[in-house]
């Protein structure tokens, strides 16, 4: 490598904004320009640390954990590899963040931080993402610079100046393939959505959106104080919330109080506005209980709202008899319909079924993750990749039950 003026301007200004906590930190090291960069700065700032390398067993992970090797060796950081399995089907970009996630804190000591790469760039995305979902003031406060044991240092600094870096340090890093795939959201976004904004309305977008996230963010932590006021109890693998303490606030102040509870049971992802609804539904006694995505179940115990992860056991063997209405099991929900005329429609793709009406529909969760649905107890449909016969209806027949599966619709937005 060779000091030239520009990487020493580049890495004492990038050094400069970025907002290190105290203690032992963890780099969450994916093998992309950004977190080689953050690596990079704090081995000049001579903060030591220790990597931490996911590989998500997709078609480009063995060279991105390579590429990560590479940069830890260069920088002579100690990495560590966790491997994760993520379930095909819908919402498997969230499903992916989550394991992710779920893997780099569990491998956090005591008194450890994580640190991720997130940049300006990535705060003005997930603010028009959520901004797009209709997201409330915690969505649009964006990413959070700290949350718990986990922090997101360089969110004053840019991905142009991120990958700068790295080039003039010649870190060997690799660019993630599936970063181009527009077919998911926050690419679509980054690559099409906010070029196509700056080009016509205003080139400094990314500072404007990165800009509301701060100011709205102000007012959040103010919020977020007042909900910390709300009892939580920590019980073994369980959160629970007095229902006397969340009626005793205002609503803006219970909402934030049952995300955190969400965040604490299933870190570090606070709940969809969907979920926070059904949350609601429990609170209010709508409902006894609902399950949520990953795995999570809400229920109300008395005085208490109780938020646990299920046992993966329990989940793989779990069934649910579908009655007509909406049915949940696991982070699936089904809604049966039952129409009482001719049929004269056919299933639309692979997450809708129909059936005679009078015929017993059962569903499970199968031992790779893969929501089943039984008819007479013969399997029937395997929600998101393929009907067997039996769950094809004859049309002209009268009388048949309409079925419609999804999958619970993930995280809010942090990346």
């Amino acid at each position: 490598m060779v000091e030239t003026r520009r990487l020493n301007e580049l890495r004492a200004g990038s050094a400069g904004r970025l907002r290190l906590p105290q203690g032992d930190l963890v780099v969450a090291l994916s093998g992309g320009a950004d977190s080689a960069a953050l690596a990079y700065l704090l081995v000049h700032l001579g903060r030591g640390f220790r990597a931490v390398h996911v590989n998500h067993r997709l078609a480009a992970s063995a060279r991105l954990e390579e590429a990560a090797r590479a940069v830890a060796g260069l920088l002579g950081a100690d990495l560590e590899v966790a491997g994760i399995e993520i379930p095909h089907g819908a919402s498997m970009e969230a499903q992916a963040r989550t394991a992710r996630y779920r893997a780099l804190l569990a491998s956090l000591r005591p008194e450890e931080t994580l640190l991720t790469a997130h940049t300006r760039d990535d705060q003005a995305e997930t603010v028009m993402m959520n901004l797009l979902r209709g997201s409330g003031p915690a969505g649009l406060a964006g990413i959070s610079p700290e949350s718990g044991a986990l922090a997101r240092p360089m969110l004053a600094v840019t991905r142009s100046e991120t990958r700068e870096l790295a080039a003039l340090a010649e870190l060997p890093y690799l660019d993630d393939p599936s970063n181009l795939d527009t077919s998911y959201r926050r690419n679509a976004i980054r690559l099409e959505v906010i070029p196509e904004l700056s080009a016509r309305f205003n080139p400094k977008l990314v500072e404007a959106l990165a800009r509301t996230a701060e100011r709205i963010g102000f007012d959040e932590t103010h919020l977020q104080a007042e909900a910390g006021a709300v009892p939580v109890l920590r019980e073994g693998q369980s959160v629970a919330l007095p229902l006397g303490a969340l009626s005793a606030v205002t609503r803006p102040i219970a909402d934030r109080a049952l995300r955190r509870c969400l965040a604490l049971i299933r870190p570090p992802h606070s709940g969809s506005s969907a979920e926070l609804d059904d949350v609601w539904r429990v609170a209010t006694r709508t409902r006894k209980s609902v399950a949520l995505a990953g795995g999570l179940e809400v229920a109300h115990e008395g005085p208490l709202l109780r938020f646990r992860l299920a046992s993966t056991a329990s989940s793989s063997s779990e069934r649910v008899q579908l009655v007509v209405g909406s049915n949940q099991i696991g982070p699936f929900q089904i809604d049966v319909d039952r129409i009482d005329r001719a049929c004269r429609v056919a299933p639309v793709g692979v997450w809708s079924a129909l059936f005679p009406v009078d015929v017993a529909l059962d569903a499970r969760i199968d031992e790779k993750g893969r929501l089943v649905v039984d008819a007479d107890a013969t399997t029937a449909w395997v929600a998101g990749e393929r009907r067997l016969p039996v769950a094809w209806y004859q049309p002209g027949t009268s009388g048949y039950l309409s079925v419609f599966a999804r999958e619970g619709s993930g995280w809010t937005s942090s990346p």
